[in-house]
């Protein structure tokens, strides 16, 4: 299988994950590989990452990804070999805000992300302004750290009225060394969930979540490096 053969290169990660432990079916629910290398293109150090994933695509790399910068410009290039080539731009303005652009070979420009960080009654707070091309949509999203571990977003959509922004309270916490457990939550509708991730206990990382009205859930991953 190519997973083992890609075991054979350096800088190679393999990561074998179960499904819901606690529902029927296979245990084993999918098995991902990745391999890295260091390269120059175009006079600049680059990263070429290629990735397998047997859920997505059993019998080759599902992605393969090139990234670097070139001046002041931060790019990606993803293929998904035969499917879609996308690539992202990035940079960051004088005045410090970070600009992102996306586009792929089937629908030319996609996404432009515009964000920085403001200060408005004296609290710190990241604005992010978003246009999708494909949805015709536009976005302002503003977040801020409310402290003790929790950090707050709101979400409007432009056009929409005012008071249909989405709003979601985030907090995470690490308990011990090598466990975590962080919880989302949307006030305006009670939805969210909630996550215990454990890597301490055993030699494997173990997560349970459980959507906030539902059922628990319970997951092993493993990896290896080479």
């Amino acid at each position: 299988m190519l997973y083992a053969a890609l075991a054979l290169v350096s800088g190679v990660n393999i990561e074998l994950s179960t499904n819901d432990l606690s529902s029927k079916g296979r245990v084993l629910d999918n098995i991902k590989g990745s391999w890295s290398q260091t390269l120059q293109f175009l006079g600049k150090s680059a990263t070429l990452e290629a990735e397998y994933d047997r859920n997505a695509r059993e019998d080759f790399l599902n992605e393969a990804t090139l990234s670097g910068k070139l001046d002041d410009v931060a790019y990606e290039v993803k293929t998904s070999f035969g499917d879609t080539h996308e690539l992202t731009l990035a940079a960051d303005t004088k005045d410090g805000t970070s600009v992102e652009v996306v586009a792929n070979n089937k629908d030319g420009l996609t996404s432009i992300t515009a964000s920085r960080d403001v200060k408005i009654s004296g609290r710190d707070y990241n604005a992010e302004a978003s246009h999708d091309r494909q949805s015709s949509s536009s976005k302002l999203k503003m977040s801020s750290v409310l402290g003790h571990g929790v950090t707050g977003s709101a979400t409007w959509t432009v056009g929409n009225k005012l008071d249909s922004a989405d709003y979601e309270l985030e907090y995470e916490t690490e308990l011990t060394n090598g466990r975590k457990l962080s919880a989302t939550v949307n006030p305006r509708n009670g939805k969210g969930d909630i996550e215990y991730v454990d890597s301490s206990t055993i030699d494997a990382e173990i997560t349970a979540s459980m959507d906030l009205g539902g059922k628990p859930s319970i997951s092993v991953k493993r990896g290896w490096t080479f």
